[in-house]
């Protein structure tokens, strides 16, 4: 059936299927555009952008045609710049699951314009494993109907995140494994480099559990992760980081980059990050005691550019501050930095501040930050942010009443004034979830999301141009 499936997939593509003609970028943010409309759940979107200006958008789809049926399966659809469709109507299943529940997952785009994706596979009877895949972009399974099984053994896997090498079109893909963290290189062809197994294994200290946070392929050839490192469920949670080479060496040393270790993430909190262009990272997390969101960067060497344990986007104690996102400007070498902004009370009221960082951590928009959205009473969602050309966009959603969800998006430039105020991305009321940014090769931004405006869920896209337009 599966193979079935491509075949047809491939014959559609070959003929010159596009979808529905009118399918495409929405400049109405009461319509947006409907990536994978249908019956049952369509969860977890990422989105990535592909070197001719478009995207793929992945997710898991609760397909009831699947075997076994309901399963959260593995699906993908390609846009072009324009928005339109390149495989059929609703994407194509990749890996038909049996999973009842979802985990995180990875999404990259390699030098080739290739997907890969990474993935828990039950499709082996008896276990699950992490799966890698890479798929073209006219549809094919370059590594086969079951990619590349890389997870062995009995012990807990989850988590897992995957990365594309700029130069030599292999990838790196990461996972949990029981109280540890593994890592396996995969060439173009589909060969595994680091071992035969499961490749090379960072591991944790006796009584502390790593969980892999994220992981991106560097400019200068190598592949940066982070992780979280707890100590037992109520210990503390701090933040590690290390640079591992094509060979697997760890560049930042055996004993890791500690980038937060001066209290506690939130539990469950696994915070992502962005490359600087130049070998480093820059991370954006929050802590709790107080409820307050930093900021730090991490040179190519290892180094810290901001003080240890990072920098506050806001001194204001009085207000907590969470679920930031943080974006970078390789030209100037600022880092900014956006929040949800709290003020607890008879009535919690919540609002969208932000920061710009100089390039050794100094606060540039005051010691409270900027406000961007002020206080309502709409609870605030998701929160992500990219830098565009001229300044970074920060896009969200919030929650005026139980699925009664909006997004919105505002364009700052460097001095804090406003190139765009807050403007509608999506104003159609319903419940909305995941919300997933990227920056097109063109300097477009792209999101997607989860969106439950005709059923539990469904996948909706839309393109935010510079000047802050949508659609064509």
């Amino acid at each position: 059936m599966k193979k079935q499936l491509i075949t047809l997939s491939l014959a559609l593509v070959t003929v010159g299927w596009s979808g529905s003609a009118l399918a495409q970028w929405s400049s109405d943010p009461m319509m947006n555009l409907g990536v994978a409309v249908k019956v049952n759940d369509q969860v977890q979107p990422k989105i990535r952008a592909t070197p001719d200006g478009g995207c793929y958008i992945s997710w898991f789809d609760q397909d009831p045609n699947g075997n076994p049926p309901f399963g959260y399966d593995v699906y993908l659809q390609r846009l072009d710049a324009s928005g339109v469709a390149q495989f059929p109507t609703g994407g194509i299943r990749f890996a038909d699951l049996g999973m009842s529940s979802t985990q995180d997952y990875g999404l990259d785009v390699d030098v080739r314009g290739n997907a890969v994706l990474a993935f828990l596979d039950d499709r082996r009877p008896g276990r699950t494993i992490v799966t890698a895949q890479k798929v073209t972009s006219a549809g094919v399974q370059v590594w086969g109907d079951f990619g590349r099984e890389l997870s062995y053994g009995t012990d807990f896997v989850g988590n897992p995140k995957i990365t594309a090498l700029p130069a030599d079109g292999s990838v790196v893909a990461g996972w949990i494994y029981g109280n540890n963290i593994m890592f396996q290189r995969i060439t173009r062809a589909g060969r595994k480099l680091w071992g035969d197994g499961a490749g090379i294994t960072i591991t944790a200290p006796a009584g502390v559990t790593y969980s892999l946070a994220d992981l991106h392929a560097t400019e200068d050839g190598n592949v940066i992760a982070s992780w979280v490192s707890a100590a037992g469920f109520t210990g503390p949670k701090h933040l590690l980081a290390n640079k591992i080479s094509p060979d697997g060496t760890l560049l930042w040393g055996p004993n890791h980059v500690v980038v937060f270790d001066g209290g506690s993430l939130q539990f469950g909190n696994f915070p992502p990050f962005v490359t600087d262009g130049a070998g480093g990272a820059v991370f954006g997390w929050y802590q709790v005691s107080p409820l307050q969101s930093l900021a730090q960067h991490i040179l190519a060497d290892g180094t810290e550019a901001f003080p240890h344990n990072g920098v506050a986007g806001s001194t204001n104690t009085g207000h907590d501050q969470v679920n930031p996102s943080v974006s970078y400007d390789v030209s100037s070498g600022n880092t900014y930095l956006f929040w949800d902004e709290i003020l607890e009370g008879p009535l919690t009221n919540e609002g969208i501040s932000g920061q710009k960082f100089d390039a050794t951590g100094n606060r540039q928009w005051g010691d409270n930050g900027l406000v961007v959205q002020p206080f309502t009473s709409s609870a605030v969602l998701n929160v992500t942010s990219v830098f565009m050309p001229a300044g970074p966009l920060v896009v969200w959603s919030s929650e005026a009443a139980f699925a009664q969800d909006t997004i919105t998006a505002a364009k700052l430039a460097p001095d804090g004034s406003f190139l765009c105020t807050p403007f509608p991305v999506s104003s159609i009321l319903s419940s909305k979830s995941r919300l997933d940014l990227t920056l097109s090769s063109n300097g477009w931004a792209f999101a997607a999301w989860s969106d439950g405006r005709s059923d539990g869920g469904d996948i909706y896209a839309q393109d935010i141009k510079p000047d802050c337009s949508l659609g064509q």
